[in-house]
């Protein structure tokens, strides 16, 4: 299996950022919690993402072989020796820049079952001082390999609870329950053409206490041969201010996108 190269998160925010620019006729509630609820879920949904394919990457082999940029700041070792298998991601005591221009810092611990790709297997994926850009991270997520689904797709159930430390010393927390469909590409060995589709729905709080819910209406498409969702839709809901329907489309690589609020829709471009 091959980790689909452009992430969820990435173009989540252009589109959550690109709302403060376009809305401003149907929305005039204050700035502070919009731009907030931007920020947060999007640093939350990117250190969501990374953690997600660094497990992924554990249950294929050594990470730091793969050709993602910033993997070169992770020290792999493999402890066989208990009834599972335990794989620790070091990114060392001090902060490693990487080619993204994050800084990381502090560990994973990946803990694999005898086949991960066994039908109900389940990698867990901890944090142990795991920081980004001096947002410590607390937590740990859940994959389970579910087999095939009735197409004869391969499919894994993902459940993540997350706390994340500021450098101010406040809170945000995200919570998802998700599942990702390998529609194209799985176990062909050409990363090229690997798909997936994601269904699921979040929830968290913001470091000062917002609320925030996340649904995905239609599956998120992801391809890796395209640097945009390709097609799907979610609904972000913050209260008081008005839900928010992004929508990708239909399946063309392309930038542009939509987001419907209180009956207005606006275009924009990831």
């Amino acid at each position: 299996m091959k980790t689909p190269k452009f992430l969820l998160s990435a173009l989540l925010i252009a589109g959550l950022a690109s709302c403060q620019k376009d809305d401003t006729q149907a929305d005039t509630s204050p700035e502070k919690p919009e731009a907030e609820t931007t920020d947060d879920i999007a640093m939350t949904m990117s250190i969501d993402d990374e953690i997600t394919n660094l497990g992924q990457m554990s249950m294929e082999g050594n990470p730091s072989k793969k050709t993602t940029s910033w993997l070169s700041c992770i020290t792999y070792t493999i402890d066989t020796t208990g009834s599972t298998t335990e794989v620790t991601l070091d990114f060392g005591a001090t902060n490693c820049l990487g080619s993204d221009g994050k800084n990381r810092r502090g560990k994973l611990i990946v803990t694999l079952e005898d086949n991960p790709f066994d039908a109900g297997s389940v990698t867990s994926v901890t944090s142990n001082g795991y920081t980004v850009n001096d947002h410590l991270v607390i937590g740990s997520k859940s994959m389970t390999f579910q087999g095939l689904n009735n197409d004869g797709d391969p499919y894994l159930d993902i459940n993540t609870a997350l706390s994340i430390i500021n450098p101010n010393q406040d809170t945000i927390t995200w919570n998802s329950t998700q599942t990702r469909v390998w529609t194209d590409g799985f176990g062909n060995l050409n990363p090229h053409d690997n798909a997936v589709e994601i269904t699921g729905v979040a929830d968290g709080k913001t470091a000062s206490g917002i609320d925030y819910d996340i649904t995905i209406i239609d599956p998120l498409r992801v391809e890796a041969g395209c640097s945009y969702i390709v097609s799907g839709s979610f609904n972000l809901q913050v209260p008081p201010l008005p839900d928010r329907l992004f929508d990708y489309g239909n399946g063309v690589c392309d930038r542009v996108a939509t987001v419907t609020i209180s009956g207005y829709t606006f275009t924009f471009l990831m």
